[in-house]
């Protein structure tokens, strides 16, 4: 069983639900506060756990406050060896949720980007060929792990996100997977925002060739690429009644790559991912919306197929 490494991000997100988005020099009144584990790279370590996955983390958080983040790594049976402690704070968001379920996040690091070249390199000589390496863009040297973890054969998925300056210094050539938004994906090739979905697929394709990508477009679901393959796997979005969107994508990233790496048939671990995102959309906060397999599975039993053709 190939084993699954996180390198992300462990925030503490502070969630406030608001009446609206609080505009320019306005001041509001929010309808309640939260504070709620989670962070892009803990989002989607719950996710691949969940899924049923073999996770391991590797992050850091402050010593006062990073208690609630280490408890939900043990809550989750999720490998904490290779998690450090840091005298600093932990990375932390603060989140408005709109009524509609919308959310907005300023996000601050924190000891996310305290990572040092020699922790990574005794973190990976713990992987090796055929594990999977998840990386998004909350942490420092994501570069650096990027290559070291190809390197040593470890497949690597990457979530551009937050998309900055960063991603483009990046050896993005090395990655097994891109899991990306339209947003994303466009920027990747030069693209317009909204430009088309299979317009986007052909020119990531054509820049790396070697690599599979899965493209979320919202409410209109996704399409999935595999590598050395002219297809397209189209999936539509189920519809629900949307109360939070914080941890969609994480939860849709997470189940995606677990079942890929459990051998699972690529359309039916899109459906997989797929379904769970739309469950965890239907629940509040990050972490506590991600579904189980079981739920997963059921939630499937219950619904029609979302494959199609051509979205």
């Amino acid at each position: 069983m190939a084993k699954l490494l996180v390198y992300g991000s462990l925030n503490l997100d502070y969630v406030y639900q608001m009446p609206h988005f609080v505009q320019p020099g306005e001041t509001l009144l929010s309808l309640s506060r939260q504070t709620i584990a989670g962070g892009k790279g803990l989002n989607q370590a719950v996710a691949l756990a969940k899924a049923g996955g073999d996770v391991y983390f590797q992050g850091a958080v402050g010593k006062e406050d990073g208690k609630l983040l280490l408890d939900v790594l043990k809550d989750n049976h999720i490998d904490d060896t290779f998690v450090k402690e840091r005298d600093m704070p932990s990375g932390h968001t603060v989140i408005q949720i709109d009524p509609n379920g919308q959310n907005c996040i300023l996000l601050f690091g924190g000891a996310n980007h305290s990572h040092t070249h020699e922790e990574i390199d005794q973190c990976l000589s713990h992987f090796g060929c055929g594990d999977y390496l998840v990386l998004q863009n909350e942490t420092n040297d994501v570069d650096y792990i990027m290559a070291k973890a190809a390197d040593k054969g470890l497949k690597v998925c990457i979530n551009a996100s937050p998309l900055n300056d960063a991603i483009y210094k990046m050896p993005l050539d090395r990655c097994e997977y891109f899991i990306v938004n339209e947003i994303e994906g466009s920027a990747l090739v030069g693209e317009k925002e909204d430009a088309d979905p299979y317009l986007i697929l052909q020119k990531l394709k054509a820049k790396y060739p070697q690599s599979s990508f899965l493209l979320t477009l919202g409410s209109r679901g996704s399409l999935l690429s595999l590598a050395h393959d002219d297809k397209v796997i189209a999936c539509k979005a189920f519809k629900v009644q949307a109360v939070d969107t914080t941890a969609a994508g994480d939860t849709f990233l997470g189940y995606f790559v677990e079942q890929m790496a459990a051998g699972v048939e690529p359309s039916l671990a899109l459906q997989r991912a797929t379904a769970a995102s739309a469950i965890a959309v239907t629940r509040k906060g990050a972490v506590p919306s991600i579904p189980s397999i079981e739920e997963v599975l059921a939630f499937l039993e219950e619904h029609e197929s979302t494959l199609v053709d051509k979205l």
